[in-house]
């Protein structure tokens, strides 16, 4: 992944995350996620993002996670190892959260989220997986190949391990990039309530890592 791109661009450089960077990853990913869908619907308002990831990363994907951000800051990626359940464990920084969406929002985020996580726990597969949660890049940087780096390094992971992958895709335009790397749709629903989408999507692990 070194070299150079079209337009001068430095071509993207994926590398393992460690706790020392939570103030970019946070950063990166509350970018990249301010116009996702499924966000949007649960959490309208955008400025908890940065609450919401840092929640996650301190809380789960950091301590239990493999994280994997570019090494400029354009995008991050977030998997959990098979078997490792997402679990926050509680504290002040959730309690906070909490309280925040309260005050800013009410109790409906509380409500779509519990709608949110039963919709997901229907469709996840039983089978050992990597679970590929969230994963970004900086709207700026969006088209620069940022995203299928990120992809690709997440998936020879995956595939060093024999293990399948498994992610939850919010966004209709996101699919064809899935696509190529080998995830195939398995289930769709959507949201109560005009709530969007969800394309619930698996890909086998791969001995020669072709993709």
């Amino acid at each position: 992944m070194e070299g150079k791109v079209a337009h001068g661009l430095q071509a993207p450089v994926i590398e393992c995350a460690s706790p020392a960077q939570l103030d970019i990853l946070v950063d990166t990913l509350s970018d990249a996620f301010a116009h996702d869908p499924i966000l949007n619907w649960i959490f309208p308002d955008s400025s908890l993002y940065p609450h919401l990831f840092r929640v996650i990363l301190t809380g789960s994907a950091l301590p239990r996670g493999l994280v994997q951000l570019e090494q400029d800051g354009r995008g991050a990626a977030l998997w959990l190892p098979p078997d490792t359940p997402f679990e926050l464990a509680p504290g002040l920084p959730l309690l906070q959260l909490v309280l925040r969406s309260l005050w800013r929002m009410g109790p409906g985020p509380l409500l779509r989220l519990r709608q949110q996580a039963g919709l997901f726990a229907r469709h996840k597969p039983a089978a050992p997986h990597f679970h590929l949660q969230f994963i970004g890049c900086r709207q700026r940087n969006q088209g620069q190949g940022v995203g299928a780096a990120l992809l690709k390094a997440g998936l020879q992971a995956c595939d060093n391990q024999g293990m399948p992958a498994y992610l939850e895709c919010s966004n209709v335009r996101n699919l064809p990039l899935y696509e190529r790397h080998g995830f195939e749709t398995q289930a769709d629903g959507v949201l109560p309530g005009g709530g969007p989408q969800v394309w619930f999507m698996w890909r086998e692990a791969r001995v020669d890592h072709t993709r």
